[in-house]
């Protein structure tokens, strides 16, 4: 689920979630049907902005859906108050452009990171509480330079990601899919957008 491209692909989450449905059975029928209406919500709207490959965002989305079910483990869950000083903070705070460390220094570390760890490739962070009803508050971060050429330097121990590697960048954050009030695409989220 946190990182798909190691697991067999997208197709293997929705597979695993399918399994975890089928055990639960909490009603006689019940199925986990994947996204429901997420297609038509911004988050899937918004997928094709991101540069890069987006699996993180839709394993994000994938597993934000886990732990409304119970099924997501998460590596912190953060104390209420903590929580409710993310989502009150979060979309404000993500107006401007902002890098891995300062989503790190601010709200310190995630309850679950979906994609690679990194710090130089996109990944999503995601916040959240042990209340499955509370939203989970998702930081998207993508590469610091999505169009820039290779040089083939090789990496070296003072820069791990070589010449043309810099932390990952803040794009977007997402305390609920709402277009208004649940949305923020920071400077360089909305450059890769155009």
């Amino acid at each position: 689920m946190r990182r798909p491209d190691e697991c067999g692909g997208l197709s293997a989450v929705a597979r695993l979630l399918d399994r975890l449905a089928a055990g639960e059975q909490r009603t006689a029928g019940s199925v986990w049907i994947p996204d429901t209406n997420a297609r038509l919500a911004p988050s899937g709207l918004l997928r094709g902005a991101f540069p890069d490959s987006d699996v993180h965002v839709i394993a994000s989305q994938y597993g934000e859906d886990a732990h409304r079910r119970g099924w997501l483990r998460l590596d912190r869950s953060l104390p209420p108050a903590e929580h409710a000083a993310v989502v009150d903070r979060a979309v404000a705070w993500s107006g401007t452009d902002r890098s891995l460390s300062d989503v790190l220094a601010e709200f310190g570390q995630p309850s679950v990171t979906f994609g690679p760890r990194d710090p130089h490739l996109p990944k999503t962070l995601g916040y959240a509480t042990d209340d499955p009803a509370a939203p989970v508050v998702v930081f998207h971060l993508g590469s610091a330079q999505a169009d820039a050429e290779p040089t083939g330097a090789e990496p070296t121990a003072s820069d791990p990601g070589g010449p043309t590697s810099a932390e990952a960048v803040l794009l977007a954050v997402r305390v609920r899919d709402d277009f208004f009030d649940g949305w923020e695409l920071t400077p360089s989220g909305l450059d890769r957008f155009h």
